[in-house]
C-alpha cells in the first residue's frame, strides 16, 4: 500500500463522519428553516450518507466510492441550501459548497472535482429556473448563478492543481521513500553482507591463527625438547668433566708429591754416586801409591839378599792380599753392574740403588784396609830387603807379578770410575727430566683446576639456559593462547 492509500483509507473515514455530519445537520436544519418537507429532507440526506457508507464498505477507496462521495456530499450541501429557503442564512450556506470541495481534496483525486462542479453548476442552474427561491433568498437571479459558477470552477482547478500537485508530490515521496527503502535494504543487505564476510573472515582469520598457532606450537614445541634434551645432555657433560677434572687434578697432585719424592731420592743417589767416585779415585790414588812403591821394592830388592826367604813369604804374604783386592775389585764391578741397573729404574726403587752405593762404600773401606796393609807388608818386605840381595833376582820376577797386578787393579779401578761417572751423569739427567716432569705435572693440575671451574661455569649456564627454557615454554603457549582467543 502506498502513502496515497494509506492517506485515502484514513480520509474515508473524514468523509463518512462528515456525511453523517450532514445528515444530522439537516435534522437540526429542518427545525430552523422554512422549507415545507424537512422530513423528506433529513430522509434524504440519510439516505445520500448510508448509500455512500455501503458503497464504501464494498468497493474501499477506490475511484467509485471518490466519485459517488463528491457527489452525495454535495448532494447533502444542496439539501441544506433548500431547507433555508426564505431564511436569511441561505445566502450563507453556499459556502458550504466551497467548504465541501475543500474537504474533497482529501480524496487526492483532482478527478472528484469534476463531477462535483458539475453537480453543484447544474443544481443551481436548473433551481434558478424551476425553483429559484430553493438557491438565492431573492428568486432567479442568473448574474448570481453565473457567479458562482465562476468561483466553483476556480476552485475546482485550484484544488485540482493542488490534490495534483500534492499527490504527484506523495507519489514522488513515495518513489523516493521507496528508493529510500530500497537503498537501506540495499544498505542493510550490504552491512549484512559485509558483516558476514566480516564475520567470515574473522573466522578464516581466527582459523588461520589456530592453524599458525598449532604449527608455531608444535615446532617451537620440538625446538624445546631439542634444547632441554641439549641442555640435560650439556648438564651431564659438565658434571663429567667437572668430576674428570677433580680427578685429574687429585691424582696430579699425587704425581707431583711422587715426582717431589723421587727428586729427591735422584738427589741422594746422585750424591752417593759422587761419593763414590771420590772413594774410586782414593783407590785408583792409593794403586798407583802401591805401583811405586813396588817399583822402589824392586830397586832395593839388589839389597834385599839376605832376607829373600823372609821376603819370598811376605811376597806370598803380598800375593794373598794381592788376591784379595782382585777379588775386592770383581766384588765391586758386579756391585757397579747392579748399580747400573739399578740406576736405569731410579724412578720407581731409589732404595736399592743407595744399599749398593753404601755397599760399594764399604768394599772401598775394605779396600783402603788392604791397601794399608799391603803397604805395611811393603814396609816389612824394605825392612827385609836389607837381608835379601843375595835373593834379589827371584825376587824381580816375583815383583813384576805384582806390578802386573797392580796395573790390572789400576785399570779396574780406572774402568770403574769412568762408569761412575756415566751413572752420575745419567742420574743428574734423570734429575732434571724429574724436574721438568714436576712442572708439566704442577701445569697439568694447573689445567685441571681450570678445567673443572670451566665445567662448573658450563653447568650453571646449562642450569640457568634449563629455567629460560621452561620460561620461554611458558611465554609461547599464553602467546598461543591469547592467538587462539582472538
Amino acid at each position: 500500500m502506498t502513502d496515497v492509500e494509506r492517506f485515502r483509507a484514513r480520509f474515508a473515514y473524514v468523509i463518512i463522519a462528515v456525511l453523517w455530519s450532514n445528515a444530522v445537520l439537516l435534522a437540526f436544519a429542518g427545525r430552523l428553516g422554512r422549507a415545507n418537507n424537512p422530513d423528506q429532507i433529513v430522509a434524504a440526506g440519510i439516505a445520500l450518507a448510508a448509500f455512500t457508507t455501503l458503497v464504501w464498505w464494498a468497493c474501499g477507496t477506490g475511484w467509485i466510492t471518490r466519485q459517488i462521495s463528491s457527489i452525495t456530499s454535495l448532494g447533502q450541501v444542496m439539501l441544506l441550501v433548500y431547507t433555508f429557503s426564505g431564511h436569511p442564512y441561505q445566502s450563507d450556506m453556499h459556502m458550504y459548497f466551497f467548504a465541501i470541495l475543500a474537504v474533497l481534496a482529501g480524496w487526492l483525486d483532482w478527478r472528484v472535482f469534476v463531477p462535483a462542479s458539475l453537480a453543484v453548476a447544474a443544481h443551481h442552474a436548473v433551481l434558478s429556473v424551476v425553483y429559484p427561491l430553493g438557491v438565492f433568498p431573492n428568486g432567479n437571479s442568473f448574474d448570481r448563478v453565473l457567479l458562482h459558477a465562476v468561483i466553483v470552477v476556480v476552485q475546482a482547478l485550484a484544488l485540482s492543481w493542488t490534490v495534483a500537485s500534492l499527490r504527484a508530490a506523495l507519489e514522488t515521496s513515495e518513489t523516493e521513500k521507496q528508493e529510500a527503502t530500497a537503498a537501506r535494504r540495499a544498505a542493510e543487505d550490504a552491512r549484512h553482507e559485509a558483516a558476514a564476510t566480516t564475520q567470515e573472515a574473522a573466522q578464516e582469520r581466527k582459523a588461520m591463527l589456530y592453524a599458525v598457532a598449532e604449527d608455531f606450537e608444535h615446532k617451537i614445541a620440538g625446538i624445546a625438547k631439542d634444547v632441554i634434551a641439549s641442555v640435560r645432555t650439556l648438564r651431564t657433560a659438565s658434571q663429567q668433566m667437572q668430576a674428570g677434572a677433580s680427578e685429574v687434578a687429585e691424582r696430579a697432585g699425587a704425581a707431583f708429591l711422587s715426582s717431589h719424592q723421587t727428586s729427591s731420592n735422584v738427589v741422594a743417589i746422585t750424591n752417593a754416586t759422587s761419593e763414590l767416585a771420590t772413594s774410586f779415585g782414593e783407590i785408583d790414588k792409593q794403586v798407583g801409591k802401591t805401583t811405586r812403591i813396588v817399583g822402589a821394592t824392586t830397586s832395593k830388592a839388589k839389597t834385599v839378599l839376605a832376607t829373600v826367604n823372609h821376603l819370598s813369604t811376605k811376597a806370598e804374604d803380598v800375593g794373598n792380599i794381592v788376591g784379595m783386592i782382585s777379588t775386592i775389585a770383581e766384588h765391586t764391578n758386579l756391585l757397579a753392574l747392579n748399580a747400573a741397573i739399578e740406576a736405569a729404574r731410579f724412578g720407581r726403587s731409589g732404595g736399592g740403588f743407595t744399599v749398593v752405593a753404601q755397599e760399594i762404600k764399604t768394599l772401598a773401606n775394605q779396600t783402603s784396609r788392604a791397601t794399608d796393609e799391603i803397604q805395611g807388608q811393603i814396609e816389612a818386605i824394605r825392612s827385609s830387603s836389607e837381608d835379601a840381595i843375595r835373593a834379589i833376582d827371584a825376587m824381580n820376577a816375583t815383583i813384576g807379578s805384582l806390578n802386573e797386578v797392580s796395573a790390572a787393579v789400576a785399570t779396574v779401578v780406572e774402568q770403574q770410575s769412568a762408569a761412575t761417572a756415566g751413572i752420575a751423569s745419567n742420574i743428574q739427567a734423570a734429575a732434571k727430566e724429574t724436574v721438568s716432569a714436576s712442572g708439566n705435572i704442577e701445569i697439568v693440575s694447573r689445567i685441571a683446576t681450570e678445567t673443572g671451574d670451566a665445567a662448573a661455569f658450563v653447568a650453571k649456564s646449562a642450569d640457568r639456559l634449563d629455567r629460560q627454557s621452561a620460561d620461554l615454554g611458558l611465554e609461547v603457549a599464553q602467546f598461543l593462547d591469547r592467538i587462539r582467543e582472538a
